[in-house]
């Protein structure tokens, strides 16, 4: 950068001389050497001007100074545009603070030589506060402009990769508790129905079987609770009221005698459906894993201001779970009735456990 910055304060030096030899030979002056040697300082002011902002208008406000006060008959134009071009790079480049220092300073010199010539008058005083604030206040202001578009730019950049994580995580936390609600209770139920067989049966071979079937459907299940995070594609919806029969049907094969009773009218929204169906599956899938009791109620009800009331519970003593679970279930089903306005509540309660979901039917 600063190579650069010489280079560029080097030829608008060597432009100035050449412009004072060439305008004083046309005009018949007879150049004095102090005047090339004022030129020189426009060298180190513009070469520092990024680097050292109040150094290099402290030597441009001496360099007008002098210009002023020597050699401005003679009209020479390219120091005052190298000037300018100063004010500009400290609006650009330099903090508010030092601009506005260095302006002062730049200002203070113009005035100082003009008010020491007595040639000082009101008009010219003012037309130079114009210029030289005008000069580095564009730039300030520009910058500040080009600043504003740059971050908002930044910003919505940063938000829409924001959005998108969060858009992917979304996903695949709905995918993540799909698959716990469906392959994890299919996988349940074959684990406890290969046990349950294998214990009724007699023959070796039979139990060999069962076994492996047990040890299998417990080994894809405890993979399946490790992959849950996975991005798959998007699956079909859950069953909705109608198919908890057949879900009924499923558990009761697993020795838990299951009392149903539905009391729900036609006109459920598909996803409020789907979210009893889920409600009633884990709840059930909980019993058989962590009660000891031999039956369960199921209810689904629908109240007179339009929720339904969806409530699983039994009445027997916790037991260890012969089935190890990864807990994401209830949290699952409690987004999922989050993002539907309902509430999920669950716990043991004096006579076995309790799990009730209220839903508002209109709120897909």
């Amino acid at each position: 950068m600063w190579k650069r910055d010489l280079a560029v304060a080097a030829a608008i030096t060597m432009v100035a001389e050449a412009e004072l030899l060439l305008v004083g030979g046309a005009a018949g002056v007879e150049i004095w050497p102090g005047w090339a040697l004022t030129l020189l300082l426009t060298l180190p002011a513009l070469a520092l001007r990024r680097l050292a902002p109040l150094a290099a208008a402290a030597l441009a406000a001496v360099g007008l100074t002098l210009q002023l006060a020597s050699v401005e008959q003679l009209g020479i134009a390219t120091p005052f545009l190298a000037l300018l071009f100063l004010l500009a790079s400290l609006g650009w480049h330099a903090p508010l603070l030092q601009g506005l220092l260095g302006t002062g300073v730049v200002l203070a010199g113009g005035l100082a030589a003009e008010i020491a010539a007595g040639s000082a008058a009101p008009g010219d005083a003012v037309v130079n506060v114009v210029i030289i604030a005008g000069a580095w206040g564009a730039a300030f202001l520009l910058r500040r402009a080009t600043d504003r578009r740059l971050l908002a730019e930044v910003a919505a950049v940063v938000e829409a990769e924001r959005s998108a994580r969060e858009s992917v995580q979304a996903e695949r936390t709905r995918i993540a508790h799909e698959l716990h609600d469906s392959l994890a209770h299919a996988l349940t139920l074959i684990t406890l129905q290969a046990g349950s067989a294998g214990e009724r049966t007699s023959e070796p071979a039979t139990r060999d079987l069962l076994g492996g079937i047990e040890s299998t459907a417990r080994a894809a299940l405890a993979d399946l609770e490790r992959m849950l995070r996975l991005v798959g594609e998007r699956g079909d919806e859950a069953p909705g009221i109608g198919a908890l029969p057949a879900l009924v049907a499923d558990i009761e094969r697993c020795g838990l005698a299951v009392d149903l009773r539905l009391d729900v009218a036609d006109g459920v929204p598909g996803f409020v459906a789907s979210s009893v169906y889920r409600v009633v599956q884990e709840g059930l899938t909980n019993i058989v894993r962590h009660s000891g009791s031999r039956r369960a109620r199921v209810t689904v009800t629908r109240d007179g201001q339009g929720w339904l009331v969806v409530s699983v519970e039994d009445d027997g003593p916790a037991r260890p779970s012969p089935v190890d679970g990864s807990g994401r279930g209830l949290e699952g089903l409690q987004e999922r009735l989050s993002l539907l306005g309902g509430a999920l509540r669950s716990g043991r309660r004096a006579e076995g456990w309790h799990l009730e979901a209220h839903i508002p039917v209109e709120a897909a």
